[in-house]
């Protein structure tokens, strides 16, 4: 299901993206068991990547966000690409509390950076970061990565609704971003636009709707498109990175721990290759 819309607004002078992230953080919750804090911040996390990825322009594009606390936190890790698919993790996943607001100044603490790395697949990545304010939200994390790291004025607004079991039952993100046109009357607009309204009706009437009861655009100047959560991570793939390692290598660590063990972050999985996996990837040894 069609899940983010880009458009024009402002006499084509702002960027608008909106998109509905609630099965996206409903997956995050499930893989990684998330209390209902952790999957308040993470959601939040995910939900701006979903912009961002949004914004990737070559087919081979992808980004990755990472997050360094010296709150409860910790780390926030998320990755996605050009066909809007979504990873990550949080390394606390039990953050405590029943105030999410605080909560979240909790996990971020204070003292923390913004790590984006952007490849669009044309040539060097770009590497950009900047300190979380404090105190810190991701809404204002992210605000000020646009700002400091690519001179972008940007409003961000993150919305994550969680029931009394802390299942998600909304979240989304809505972004504003000038052109470099955009006269003084569009930019005032992007900075007193109540874009927590528009996620309320997107939750109520859909993306679609929601657009065009609160900006009149034209369908015609949209762009509509399907993000979701997923992980790259499969046997074959790691059985290529695995065979990198060399077969003594592979061999000893079996001999020693039973099997090369792999745990995948962005998917809470675990992976074994053991001694029949060796011999399939380089052959029997002589001996056997």
């Amino acid at each position: 299901m069609t899940n983010v819309l880009r458009t024009l607004v402002f006499d084509g002078q702002v960027s608008l993206t909106v998109a509905d992230t609630t099965a996206i953080v409903k997956k995050a919750i499930q893989l990684h068991k998330l209390s209902p804090v952790s999957a308040y911040v993470f959601g939040k996390a995910i939900s701006a990547m979903t912009f961002a990825s949004a914004c990737l322009k070559g087919e081979k594009g992808e980004i990755s966000l990472a997050v360094k606390t010296e709150g409860e936190a910790v780390d926030i890790a998320v990755s996605g690409n050009h066909q809007l698919g979504l990873r990550g993790y949080i390394e606390n996943t039990k953050i405590q509390g029943d105030d999410f607001w605080e909560g979240e100044k909790r996990a971020l603490g204070q003292n923390g950076s913004l790590t984006i790395i952007r490849d669009d697949g044309y040539a060097r990545p770009f590497v950009g970061s900047c300190a979380i304010p404090n105190p810190a939200t991701v809404d204002t994390a992210f605000e000020t990565y646009y700002a400091v790291s690519e001179q972008l004025p940007t409003r961000i607004v993150t919305d994550v609704r969680l029931d009394e079991k802390g299942r998600c039952v909304y979240a989304a993100v809505a972004v504003l971003q000038p052109l470099p046109f955009a006269d003084n009357a569009a930019l005032n607009a992007t900075q007193t636009t109540d874009l927590q309204a528009l996620l309320d009706e997107v939750q109520k009437q859909g993306i679609e709707q929601a657009v065009k009861a609160v900006f009149m655009v034209d369908a015609t100047v949209w762009e509509t498109r399907i993000a979701k959560y997923k992980c790259n991570c499969s046997r074959p793939y790691l059985k290529k990175l695995i065979i990198s390692l060399g077969e003594p290598q592979m061999r000893q660590i079996i001999a020693e721990d039973g099997a090369v063990r792999v745990h995948c972050h962005y998917c809470n999985k675990d992976y074994a290759f053991t001694e029949e996996d060796a011999d399939s990837m380089f052959g029997k040894k002589e001996n056997k």
